[in-house]
């Protein structure tokens, strides 16, 4: 093949720009070329076989120096070639099949005025040209930068396209390198850009059987019969491509050992919602498979596969009675399925789309044995998992099925609204489907564009070049919005609503006014908590001599990291004198306190409080304390003492904890009781 080398000009890119073109460095590189060839080739799938599948095959495998040596050895410095790969290298090569391929003219010449470039010249020689079709995946024309990161920057490009005289092959190879490189490949360069192409000029070459002889030399096989496609082939792949799992104390997950099982499992990650899902419902549906072996719905990890059952009842075409959620025994009513509209944003109806949430055990997620998968956080961020409260997880996508973004911030004004997740160790993920073909208001002032524009176009614009976020335009808060809009529905998710009546609002406000100004305690109640409780009297003559329930003063509180620090003082009174009493605690309310029974007996999550950490300062009179088995009591039982003094008094500590999951959002309540001969409440 002929070398070309791409001279430098004007306004010229270099290598080294090319390769730094995506600014995202946070990303695994792997995962960069999943998303990058995988949407490339779901663009490509040609509309004529809709119902089909899309079919993208990755192989992974060992080639020699030879097959380069021998197809570029005009302009590459094989020397340092043979200096810098002492090993037998590997290559990477994405075959897509049942898509249109690099169609278009193959030179710039052959382009008529305001005609179509097509993906030949789009990929292989330029950059910064999109496709300008909404529903497209790029809006960049960045995103193959990628391929030139994975190596020495060397891409083959092969590919078979239908044409108005039947099939053509073409073959070309590109290579992007940092030019100032003391080891670049090329013997000379000033930009470390250059092509190999055909003899006669910078194009591909055509010929089946050089082609055949070439693609043989790496391993790979031409397209035959009817068969059209492209295959990306990628050789002297780098070594280091594995993202590092820093957790010490953990083992790694078995994907971080191979690039082909890293790969399967990227796949999954960023395309769980079209991978082998028929129901898919913008476009064909993706078919994938790494070395030879098929990646089914059924053997992705239970955290895709959870997510995709989301994207189907967001859809509502497949049957729920047998997807995964069902069988895993998650009920209807314990998925939050919510339509998120927007106001004074769209031209008719104001939903923005609909946001889908679970939570789910870890027997649920199969974490426990014999199937024992890492957690969704391993999954998703290859990190360690955090424990209990886990983060709630957050993905959202446009009609391509690609997901943008892996988001688990407890920002307040982030996706999840702050909610923090369920302190009983559930695993909380959602999506949001954005209804792609609501057309926007035009308004110059607000940054839209003066003519309808529908959602995707809108949401397409404010995705950068690597499709990692969505950024409002300068002037919309469409996206800024959707996710408020998000967030709250979240919260309401983990802390549902607690029982109220109607209050009025100069009640309301009298309340917040006296919490403001007055003293936390002394001046009597707010009237929330129905009447004090009575004085009980017994009769000895006609003096009566009155004796008190127990009565529980709080005497200082310290607010701590961990939860509020209070200090007591029980006065034990004579009702019951021998009855062990319990200090409790309960969530405040406009009804009343809410103990941790009639808590679970009303439906909700899990009791927000906890106990902890109880202690017994000072007594005249040897006390056992004891915490309750869930945690929201503290058991207070005088030993050796009879009978007891009817003026008993004790002081001491304990922690109200609250739980990540929705605890600081409510206020505690710390009371006490008398417990039955049982244990009970009396």
């Amino acid at each position: 093949m002929k070398y070309y080398c791409l001279p430098l000009q004007p306004m010229q890119e270099s290598g080294a720009f090319l390769l730094r073109a995506l600014q995202n460095e946070e990303t695994p590189l792997l995962d960069l070329l999943v998303r990058e060839s995988v949407q490339n080739a779901l663009d490509a799938g040609r509309n004529g076989f809709r119902g089909r599948p899309v079919s993208v095959d990755f192989h992974i495998r060992e080639h020699s120096l030879d097959a380069i040596s021998s197809t570029f050895s005009d302009g590459l410095d094989l020397q340092m070639l043979a200096k810098r790969y002492s090993r037998t290298p590997k290559l990477l090569e994405i075959r897509d099949s049942d898509t249109e391929g690099l169609t278009g003219p193959m030179t710039f010449d052959s382009v008529e005025n305001n005609g179509q470039h097509g993906n030949f010249l789009k990929l292989v020689f330029e950059i910064g040209r999109t496709r300008s079709d909404d529903g497209a995946g790029g809006s960049w024309g960045l995103g193959k930068t990628c391929y030139f990161r994975m190596g020495a920057g060397l891409v083959i490009y092969y590919s078979r396209i239908k044409n108005a005289e039947g099939y053509e092959e073409r073959l070309v190879a590109s290579l992007v390198e940092d030019e100032s490189r003391e080891d670049r490949l090329q013997l000379t360069t000033q930009t470390g850009i250059a092509w190999w192409g055909a003899e006669e000029a910078l194009q591909a070459i055509t010929e089946p059987g050089r082609i055949k002889d070439i693609l043989m030399a790496f391993g790979a096989e031409p397209f035959t019969d009817r068969e059209t496609g492209t295959a990306i082939i990628i050789p002297l792949l780098k070594e280091t491509l594995l993202p590092v799992f820093e957790e010490e104390d953990v083992t790694a997950p078995w994907w971080t050992h191979t690039y082909a099982d890293y790969v399967n499992v990227a796949i999954q990650r960023w395309f769980s919602a079209r991978l082998d899902n028929p129901f898919f419902a913008s476009g064909r549906y993706l078919r994938a498979s790494v070395n030879g072996k098929e990646l089914t719905s059924d053997k992705m990890l239970p955290i895709f596969r959870a997510t995709q059952c989301l994207y189907d009842r967001a859809v509502g075409d497949a049957p729920e009675a047998s997807d995964y959620l069902t069988t895993q025994g998650v009920k209807l009513n314990e998925v939050l399925n919510r339509s998120i509209s927007l106001r004074s944003e769209f031209v008719g109806s104001g939903q923005a789309g609909q946001l889908l949430a679970v939570a789910l055990t870890p027997r649920q997620l199969q974490m426990e044995a014999p199937h024992n998968n890492p957690s969704p956080e391993v999954c998703i961020f290859s990190k360690k998992d955090s424990g209990a409260p886990h983060r709630p997880i957050m993905t959202f996508m446009r009609s391509p099925g690609m997901n943008i973004c892996w988001d688990d911030s407890l920002d307040s004004r982030g996706w999840a609204g702050g909610f923090a997740g369920f302190a009983d160790g559930r695993y909380v993920v959602g999506i949001f489907l954005p209804d792609s073909q609501q057309e926007l208001m035009p308004s110059a002032a607000r940054g839209l564009r003066s003519s309808i524009q529908n959602l995707e176009g809108y949401l397409r614009s404010c995705e950068r070049a690597d499709h990692a976020a969505w950024v409002d335009v300068n002037g919309g808060r469409i996206v800024e919005k959707i996710r408020s809009q998000c967030g709250r529905a979240w919260k309401e998710f983990g802390v549902p609503p607690q029982p109220s009546v109607t209050v009025k609002p100069s009640m309301r406000m009298s309340r917040k006014l006296a919490e403001l100004v007055l003293p936390n305690r002394g001046f009597g109640g707010d009237g929330r908590f129905g009447k004090t409780t009575p004085r009980a009297t017994t009769g000895h003559g006609s003096k009566g001599i009155k004796v008190t329930s127990p009565m529980l003063e709080i005497t200082e509180i310290k607010h701590a990291a961990s939860g509020i620090a209070m200090k007591w003082c029980l006065r034990w009174g004579i009702v019951q004198v021998n009855t062990p009493r319990e200090i409790i605690v309960s969530v405040d309310s406009e009804t009343g306190p809410i103990t941790c029974e009639g808590w679970f007996e009303s439906g909700l999550s899990s009791f927000p409080f906890r106990l902890e950490s109880p202690r017994i300062t000072s007594s005249t009179a040897i006390v056992d304390c004891s915490q309750s088995a869930d945690g929201s009591g503290v058991k207070l039982t005088i030993i050796g003492a009879n009978p007891i003094p009817s003026d008993l008094e004790l002081e001491g500590e304990v922690l109200v904890k609250a739980s990540e999951s929705g605890g600081k959002l409510l206020r505690p309540v710390v009371g006490v009781r008398i417990l039955d001969a049982n244990g009970g409440a009396e």
